[in-house]
């Protein structure tokens, strides 16, 4: 009978657990950064990389950002607007290859530059600058705005890098080079660096075009339509690609990224007409979530949570929003789509931690996801907040159950011989 009863009870708490999410906070794991953008670590990797729109990625390393800078690019990187060394991403072989991949506008020409660098490989916390080599570049107008910047590798697919471009700024993409082909801007692009393709040129690193690119246009396209995909990510667990495109004046939105789709820009702003005497768009794939921006607003895409130390959060997708300081969370399903919106916001903001100005999320080599804000430069990872009172009313509990079962036991069993 006692075991059947702490069975059943251990079985009802383990179910009672695993539905719930805990509460959520933001915990400030580092500080005083100069205008960071991103935080991204290889796989399994310890390290935290910061990225700066100055140029610099530092590191931080058991609690401590490290003196001297992983990367310094602040004299190739111009930073006006939206300009800056504005992505980063690491080869899945990074512990074999020591390869990663670097997205900046250049200060010469104010194109943008990807390009890739090997760390040291007698000094792993600071990359071989003379190991930098040119993948594409992509021309850029003369604005200072549009010009997105992530970068990253979808699971499963080792040697195709992806890249976010802006339709390269001003206000609704007046030249309409989202929705042109012929051009890489407003686009996912997705190239195969599986190899070195110019090795007689130490400079030059070069690309190939994998299978499943558009076929009319620029080889390089994967998707179209897209205003300014600033921060996008892969479901390290599924493949799902997020793309998170901020809008003009009226809808901000997420997109799932697919092959040859087009999310309709500069016609569509989310799923509202914006330019009714454009062509019609070919392939249009609508967003599956969208708010209104009311004129002031910029969607920060973040990633689906697959940490370890969250219960119950696994497959849950965080964003935010630049001006409004908003957090919310989500799941989606294909053929489901959108359950669990939940506005994070009083969880995750506060004064004393992050409190606003978020440009980015990152993910760590486990999973885990942080908040990064410009305001005071800081990272701070999401984390849960420990209910001791929960555990506190199970142990009285059991502790309950034990002494009716003992009682139980007392009463019914026989008497002993003196």
């Amino acid at each position: 009978m006692k075991k059947i009863i702490f069975t059943l009870f251990a079985a009802g708490f383990t179910n009672l657990v695993s539905a719930a999410i805990p509460p959520l906070k933001t915990e400030v794991v580092a500080s005083g950064f100069n205008r960071p953008l991103f935080a991204t670590a290889p796989n399994g990797d310890s390290r935290l990389f910061i990225v700066e729109q100055g140029g610099l990625v530092k590191v931080l390393q058991n609690g401590a950002v490290l003196p001297t800078p992983f990367l310094d690019l602040s004299a190739k990187v111009d930073t006006t607007g939206e300009r800056g060394l504005v992505g980063m991403t690491f080869d899945p072989g990074f512990e074999t290859n020591r390869r990663f991949y670097v997205d900046y506008i250049d200060k010469t020409t104010l194109d943008t530059v990807v390009a890739t660098y090997q760390a040291s490989a007698s000094l792993p916390n600071v990359a071989d600058t003379a190991t930098a080599q040119t993948i594409l570049t992509v021309a850029q107008p003369e604005f200072a705005n549009h010009k997105a910047g992530w970068i990253g590798f979808r699971p499963g697919e080792a040697t195709n890098l992806y890249i976010a471009t802006g339709d390269g700024g001003s206000a609704n993409d007046p030249q309409n080079r989202a929705q042109n082909l012929n051009e890489n801007l407003g686009k996912i692009l997705r190239v195969d660096v599986s190899a070195d393709r110019f090795p007689a040129d130490p400079t030059q690193y070069g690309y190939g075009i994998p299978s499943g690119n558009i076929t009319t246009g620029n080889p390089e396209i994967y998707a179209s339509g897209l205003r300014n995909p600033f921060r996008d990510s892969f479901d390290r667990e599924t493949g799902t690609f997020y793309i998170a495109d901020v809008g003009q004046n009226q809808r901000e939105e997420i997109n799932i990224g697919a092959a040859g789709a087009n999310y309709g820009w500069r016609k569509f702003e989310g799923t509202l007409v914006n330019f009714p005497d454009d062509p019609p768009v070919p392939n249009h794939t609508p967003p599956i979530f969208e708010y209104n921006n009311e004129g002031s607003a910029g969607v920060i895409g973040g990633y689906v949570y697959r940490g370890e130390t969250i219960d119950g959060l696994a497959g849950t997708y965080f964003f935010a929003d630049l001006a409004t300081d908003k957090v919310t969370s989500f799941r989606f399903t294909e053929g489901g789509g959108i359950t669990e919106l939940t506005d994070r916001t009083a969880e995750l903001i506060s004064p004393t931690g992050i409190s606003g100005s978020i440009t980015s999320f990152g993910e760590d080599g486990f999973g885990n996801l942080y908040l990064v804000s410009f305001d005071g430069g800081k990272i701070g990872m999401i984390s849960a907040i420990p209910e001791p009172e929960g555990w506190a009313m199970m142990l009285a509990g059991m502790a309950l159950v034990s002494a009716w079962v003992r009682r139980r036991q007392k009463i019914a069993a026989p008497a002993m011989p003196l």
